[in-house]
């Protein structure tokens, strides 16, 4: 029988944590480079007060909210989300991320779900997000969580192939 993991909770993000912020982001770009539109040399190079500013960005008010998934004090996910920069009824989910042994315990589905509360919270009614077409771990995952692929697509813009949109509605 397999040693049972300790909870994790689920918290928004605080000014003071842009260090895992930022160590959550690298581990990321490294793990899944398909999964995001920043490259891991770009991000390393950062000067801390952009990580500062991006702590603060998904800490505060209703326009950006960064979750951490929390184990043991330690943070082992991530995600944000965010409104369309057209239409309010729609809110983005991105920079996904969950370390692998945090993976397949029904954390991603806790994240999306209080990322789409906390948009449900201002007016929002669908929940977006792009996913590299040969990312099929990550286009599996969301179609779990009722996302479905709508049709559009664009070019990647650091490499090979498209961006597939997934969208799924909020009761």
């Amino acid at each position: 029988m397999p040693a049972e993991l300790p909870p994790a909770e689920l918290r928004r993000v605080e000014p003071g944590d842009w260090p895992a912020v930022k160590r959550l982001r690298l581990e990321a770009l490294a793990d899944t480079p398909l999964g995001f539109l920043e490259t891991h040399e770009a991000a390393a190079g950062l000067p801390d007060d952009a990580w500062r500013y991006r702590a603060v960005r998904g800490s505060q008010g209703g326009d950006s909210c960064q979750l951490f998934v929390v184990r043991d004090g330690v943070p082992v996910g991530t995600a944000v989300t965010f409104p369309d920069a057209v239409d309010p009824a729609v809110w983005w989910v991105v920079a996904v991320y969950l370390r692998p042994e945090a993976r397949g315990e029904g954390l991603l589905g806790r994240l999306v779900e209080a990322l789409g509360e906390h948009a449900r919270g201002h007016g929002a009614r669908l929940l977006r997000l792009q996913v590299h077409e040969d990312n099929g771990r990550a286009r599996a995952a969301y179609r779990r969580l009722g996302f479905a692929e709508t049709g559009e697509r664009e070019p990647y813009p650091l490499g090979d192939g498209d961006e597939l949109t997934m969208a799924r509605a909020l009761s």
